[in-house]
C-alpha cells in the first residue's frame, strides 16, 4: 500500500512537472531549448500552479483558446435552439423578448415533455443536470444565453476571474422599479455594479459593522421582547400559532431599526401590530412586495411592455415601505441638525446619520440602501432563523449538545463572546448550507472563462446553483443531514480540498458577497442562544422544506412547540 501510494505521488509530481515544462517550451522561441533537468522558470511555474489550482482536472498543459471545447458544443434542449433560431429571424424582436418567451415556456414545461419545469429552482436545475451533465446552455437569440452551473471547482474559475466589479443578474422588476419608476441616480447595493457600486460598499461597509457593535445590546432587549410576544400566542399544548414566520419577520424588522435608526419601532407589541401604523406598513408592504417580486421575475415578462397586476402590487408596495423610511430619513436629518447646533461630537451616530454625514451620497441612495436592507435582508435572515429554529427541533442530540455549551454563559453577552460559541456557529453554518436563503447565485461573466474544458465568453449569464452545490457528497459526509460536527476543526469527515470554500457560500463570494451578512449571523446567533436557554424546541408535523426559489421561503407553516425549561 505504502509503495503504491508514494508511486501515485510520483506520478503526479511528473504530470505537474510536464505541465510546466510544457507551458515554459509553448512560449519560447525556436532558437531556445530546455532540457528535462532544467529548472522551470518561476513566472511559468506560477502561473501553471494557478491554472491547475483552479482547473483540477486538466490532465495535460492548460488549454490555450485552439485546445479547448467551442461555446457551441455545451449540450443543452434543442427545443430552445430552435426558438432562438426563430427569434434572431427577426430583428425587431430584442433581448427582452427572446428571454421572456424562453421562460414562458419554461413555465408551461407540457410543451418539452417534463423536461423544462420552471417552477421551482431545484427541481428546474436538478432535470437539466440530470439529462444533459454538469454544464447546460439554454439558448436565446441575441447572446441572451443562460448557462447553468453546479459544481465547486465551476464557481471556483468564476469567482477567482471575475475581477473588481462582479455583475449580478437578478431581480430586473426592482431595478426597473428604481431606475424607470422612482428615477433614483442608483439601483441599490444589491443590483448596482462597476465603480457606482464599489463607492456605495465602501460608504456603507465599515458604519454598518461599528452600528451592530453599538446596538448590540438593544438587539438582546428585543430578543426579550419576542419572548414576550412568544408567551402571548403559544397555545395550551405550547406551540406556535400557523403565522409564527410573520413574528420572525417581525423580530427581524425590530432589530433592522435598531440598527438603522437607532430606534425600536414596536413590532412586537403584546397587543399586535395596527396596519395603518408605521411598523404595520412596513411589514405589509415587506410580504407585498416580496410576493410581487417572485410573480414577477418568473414565467412572461409582459411587466416590462405593460403593467400587470403584479407589477402594480410592487410599485404599491415599495411606495408604501418608501413612504415610511422617509419620515426616518427626515427625523434623522434634524437631529443631525440639532447635534451640529449643539456642537455634539458625532462618533456615535446611526446607520442612517452617517450615510446623511456623507457627500457622496444624496438621499435617494440612502433609501435603495434601507430598501435593500429592509427587503432582501429581512427575507434571508427570517429564513434562516426559520430552519434554524427546524433543524434544532428535528435533531435533539444537536439541540442538547447547542444547550450545554450556552447553558453557563453570563446573562448579557457579545458579538466577541457569541463567536466563541463553536457550536453554535456550526449549526448556524449547517443551516445556511442546507437551506441557503439565496439558492441561486447569478453573474455576467466580465471576461472569458474556461469550466469544464468549455470556453464561455465574456457577456454570458451564469446561474449556480448553490443549494444542489451544498449538497454534493464528494464534498459533504452525508449531506442531506444535519451534522454542525462537520464544521467544527476536531471533525474527521470532512475532505478538506480546495474548493471545499465553494461547496456552500450562503452569503456569496469575494467584493459582491452580503453586505450584511455580520450583522445577521450576530443578530440570529443571539437570538438562538435566548432562545435555547429558555425552551426545549420540538416539531410534531410533516417536514418543512425550503421553497429554493428566488427569495426562498418554508413550505409549511412553523408550528414549533417551545417548551419551558425547568
Amino acid at each position: 500500500m505504502w509503495s503504491r501510494n508514494l508511486r501515485t505521488a510520483q506520478l503526479q509530481k511528473k504530470l505537474i512537472y510536464a505541465q510546466k515544462i510544457n507551458f515554459y517550451r509553448s512560449t519560447e522561441t525556436p532558437a531556445q531549448s530546455v532540457s528535462e533537468d532544467a529548472p522551470v522558470p518561476a513566472e511559468a511555474d506560477a502561473k501553471v500552479e494557478k491554472e491547475i489550482k483552479a482547473n483540477p482536472f486538466l490532465s495535460k498543459k492548460p488549454a490555450t483558446k485552439g485546445e479547448t471545447v467551442p461555446f457551441d458544443d455545451i449540450p443543452g434542449p434543442i427545443s430552445l435552439r430552435l426558438i432562438s433560431k426563430f427569434w434572431g429571424m427577426i430583428p425587431m424582436m430584442g433581448t427582452e423578448i427572446t428571454v421572456s418567451v424562453v421562460q414562458y415556456l419554461l413555465s408551461g414545461g407540457k410543451f418539452f415533455g417534463g423536461i423544462l419545469s420552471w417552477g421551482g429552482n431545484a427541481p428546474f436545475f436538478k432535470k437539466f443536470f440530470d439529462v444533459y451533465g454538469p454544464v447546460v446552455r439554454l439558448h436565446g437569440a441575441f447572446g441572451s444565453d443562460v448557462v447553468l452551473l453546479s459544481r465547486p471547482e465551476h464557481a471556483s474559475a468564476i469567482f477567482q476571474t471575475e475581477g473588481p466589479y462582479p455583475i449580478r443578474s437578478c431581480l430586473e422588476s426592482l431595478e426597473k422599479y428604481r431606475l424607470q419608476c422612482r428615477k433614483y441616480r442608483q439601483a441599490g447595493p444589491f443590483l448596482t455594479y462597476g465603480t457606482e457600486w464599489e463607492a456605495l460598499r465602501k460608504s456603507i461597509e465599515q458604519p454598518l459593522q461599528s452600528c451592530i457593535e453599538l446596538q448590540f445590546d438593544e438587539i438582546e432587549k428585543i430578543n426579550e421582547s419576542f419572548l414576550d410576544r412568544m408567551y402571548s400566542i403559544r397555545n395550551k399544548q405550547e406551540e406556535m400559532p400557523n403565522n409564527f414566520k410573520t413574528e420572525i419577520n417581525k423580530w427581524v424588522l425590530e432589530c433592522l431599526c435598531s440598527v438603522t435608526l437607532n430606534r425600536t419601532l414596536g413590532f412586537l407589541v403584546p397587543t399586535g401590530l395596527i396596519p395603518s401604523s408605521d411598523p404595520g406598513r412596513l411589514l405589509n408592504g415587506l410580504f407585498g412586495a416580496t410576493n410581487a417580486i417572485r410573480k414577477l421575475e418568473y414565467g412572461f415578462h409582459l411587466w416590462k411592455f405593460i403593467e400587470t397586476p403584479a407589477w402594480k402590487s410592487l410599485v404599491k408596495n415599495c411606495d408604501m415601505m418608501e413612504s415610511v423610511l422617509r419620515k426616518y430619513i427626515d427625523i434623522s436629518k434634524q437631529h443631525l441638525q440639532e447635534k451640529k447646533m449643539r456642537n455634539s461630537p458625532l462618533d456615535k451616530v446611526t446607520l442612517m446619520e452617517h450615510l446623511l454625514l456623507k457627500e457622496n451620497i444624496i438621499e435617494d441612495d440612502i433609501m435603495t440602501i434601507m430598501l435593500d436592507l429592509f427587503l432582501i435582508g429581512a427575507n434571508a435572515t427570517a429564513h434562516t432563523v426559520s430552519f434554524f429554529f427546524y433543524n434544532l427541533a428535528r435533531n435533539p442530540r444537536c439541540q442538547i449538545q447547542l444547550y450545554d455549551e450556552i447553558k453557563d454563559s453570563d446573562v448579557s453577552s457579545t458579538p466577541e463572546k457569541l463567536k466563541e460559541y463553536a457550536y453554535l456557529q456550526a449549526c448556524l453554518k449547517e443551516t445556511l448550507r442546507l437551506d441557503p436563503p439565496i439558492p441561486i447565485l447569478s453573474r455576467v461573466l466580465s471576461n472569458d472563462v474556461i469550466i469544464n474544458h468549455y470556453r464561455v465568453p465574456k457577456g454570458t449569464h451564469v446561474l449556480f446553483a448553490a443549494h444542489m452545490n451544498n449538497m454534493r457528497q464528494e464534498y459533504f459526509e452525508d449531506a442531506e443531514k444535519f451534522k454542525p460536527q462537520r464544521w467544527l476543526n476536531n471533525y474527521e469527515g470532512g475532505f478538506g480540498n480546495e474548493f471545499q470554500h465553494f461547496a456552500s457560500m450562503p452569503f456569496g463570494y469575494g467584493p459582491r458577497s452580503c453586505l450584511a451578512k455580520e450583522m445577521a449571523e450576530t443578530a440570529i446567533a443571539s437570538l438562538i442562544v435566548t432562545i435555547c436557554k429558555r425552551f426545549r424546541i420540538e416539531y410534531n408535523y410533516g417536514d418543512i422544506k425550503s421553497s429554493n426559489e428566488l427569495m426562498a421561503s418554508p413550505t409549511k407553516p412553523l408550528k414549533f412547540r417551545f417548551i419551558d425549561r425547568i
